[in-house]
């Protein structure tokens, strides 16, 4: 008895040592808020914020050239810039949205309730009772009885048969979600290079609409020169001068409102990289300008995104689903047979009786268990459902090929016509170009007054900003006929494990 005690006291000591008090580190945060869109100014404020503290934020950045995960061909070459390959591959690695659902794909593939292998369906422990069992037992021969206490442990094991195919149907279910989680993630890794390919050029756009800003400054500020010396000789209404000061205000006050909103496409670029937020303009390099568009790709078949794109891929899977749950639903209906086996020792105390008997008896047992479950009210339910969420399931699948036939017919008319629209902007803005220099010669000629120049530059400045915007408008939809077509790049995205 005390032996007993003792073994119970130790086991139960090293049970409560396996529990640990509970501490949530917090992630690491920067020393100070980033409001400076220049990338010097914050490089320094963050290098006399190191110089005050210890903690250095462990932030990611890209100091060299990034670690390229994807094997088979992109869009995003088609542009031909090895910054803007750095900058995706930078993401799919460091981005913590795209970290946190990649990690789910093997959490369901190792999930404890499905089966995981051979072996999955043994089951092997101990068993000894807590306390010592008091037997009493007739004894035919004497006709009296026999009480002893009687110590137990055995070693038992149990093996689930897969004869039906019941364990490996909920296998196939449990490898499906799996599959279905890296469709999640190949989809989003797919958006998130299409969103940092259009904030690419949105900076890069940004960047031309502010230097496009500051030449029309320019040329305004000349021109208010003119007529404010001609308005001095008398020879100019003062009602010129005040128009001519008004247009140039008015460009000058958009400057910071460009700067600002460059400032916030650089954070957001920065976010898409798994970086800390950051108005600073350091990630796309200085001398990039807004590209031309490539050539077209292929678009191949509407049958091609059925294996092209994770949205069709993932209805598949959806379908394949509840196919395999039927299966699992039909087999478990038939028997479940199980392997069983005990070995174990029992120590037996008389007390004072003085019958002999052995101090120590072994015990073992083998055999073959079946279980026949005749009728189940939840299973009968799930016979009943099952078709119906397999008529469902097939609807989505074709709901999800017309759409993506039509994202990429979509995106197709967009940039056909929106290319042809450019062209002719960019006819008028050459048109406007000389329609404002022949008003000014006229006008500093003396030939006709200033209302056909302000006219000509109004139109000038409004059709320059107009082709910048057209321009990367055609880019961005050039981006998104390539979402729309898919492909299978993005699996080797969610092969890297944490």
């Amino acid at each position: 008895m005390m032996r007993s005690a003792a073994i119970t006291i130790v086991l139960l000591t090293s049970a409560c040592s396996l529990v640990h008090p509970v501490h949530v580190t917090p992630p690491s945060a920067p020393h100070a808020f980033a409001t400076s869109s220049d990338a010097a100014d914050d490089t320094s404020s963050n290098a006399a914020d190191d110089t005050n503290s210890d903690a250095a934020d462990d932030t990611p950045h890209a100091s060299g050239p990034a670690e390229r995960l994807t094997k088979n061909e992109v869009w995003w070459s088609a542009f031909h810039d090895p910054a803007l390959d750095a900058a995706i591959q930078e993401a799919f690695k460091n981005n913590l949205f795209t970290r946190d659902v990649r990690g789910l794909i093997y959490e369901n593939q190792i999930d404890p309730g499905a089966p995981q292998g051979l072996w999955w369906p043994l089951q092997i422990g101990v068993l000894t009772p807590a306390t010592v069992q008091h037997v009493r037992a007739n004894n035919p021969a004497s006709g009296g009885a026999i009480e002893y206490n009687r110590q137990a442990i055995s070693l038992s094991a149990t093996y689930q048969v897969d004869l039906w195919g019941n364990l490996d149907a909920q296998r196939r279910v449990s490898l499906n979600f799996a599959e279905q989680q890296r469709q999640n993630v190949e989809n989003h890794v797919q958006n998130l290079a299409m969103q940092i390919g259009q904030a690419w050029f949105d900076i890069l756009e940004t960047r031309a609409l502010r230097d496009l800003t500051l030449t029309q400054i320019k040329y305004n500020q000349e021109l208010y020169k003119l007529v404010k010396a001609r308005f001095e000789q008398h020879l100019t209404p003062r009602l010129v001068v005040l128009q001519q000061e008004q247009l140039l205000v008015n460009l000058q006050s958009q400057v910071p409102l460009i700067t600002a909103r460059l400032a916030l496409l650089n954070s957001q670029l920065h976010q898409y990289l798994g970086r800390m937020p950051s108005p600073a303009d350091d990630i796309v390099p200085l001398e990039r300008q807004l590209p031309n568009l490539p050539p077209a790709p292929s678009i191949g078949t509407p049958s091609d995104l059925d294996a092209n794109t994770p949205e069709m891929r993932l209805a598949h899977l959806r379908v394949a689903e509840v196919q395999h749950r039927i299966n699992a639903n039909l087999s478990s209906w038939l028997p479940v047979v199980q392997l069983v086996g005990t070995i174990g020792t029992s120590r037996i105390d008389l007390g004072s009786q003085t019958a002999p008997t052995p101090g120590f008896v072994k015990e073992y047992a083998a055999g073959v268990t079946m279980t026949w479950i005749m009728f189940d009210g939840r299973r009968v339910t799930e016979a009943r459902q099952l078709p119906m969420q397999l008529k469902r399931r097939e609807v989505q699948y074709e709901l999800a090929l017309r759409t993506a036939v039509g994202r990429v017919q979509d995106a197709v008319v967009r940039e056909t016509y929106q290319a042809t629209s450019l062209q002719n902007l960019r006819l008028q803005v050459e048109l406007g170009r000389q329609l404002l220099a022949e008003a000014r010669r006229l006008f500093e000629q003396g030939q006709s007054d200033y209302l056909p120049v302000l006219t000509a530059l109004n139109n000038q400045v409004d059709l320059e900003r107009a082709d910048l915007q057209a321009q990367r408008l055609l880019l961005n939809y050039r981006i998104e006929l390539y979402r729309a077509l898919g492909g299978n790049w993005s699996y080797d995205v969610t092969l890297l494990r944490e």
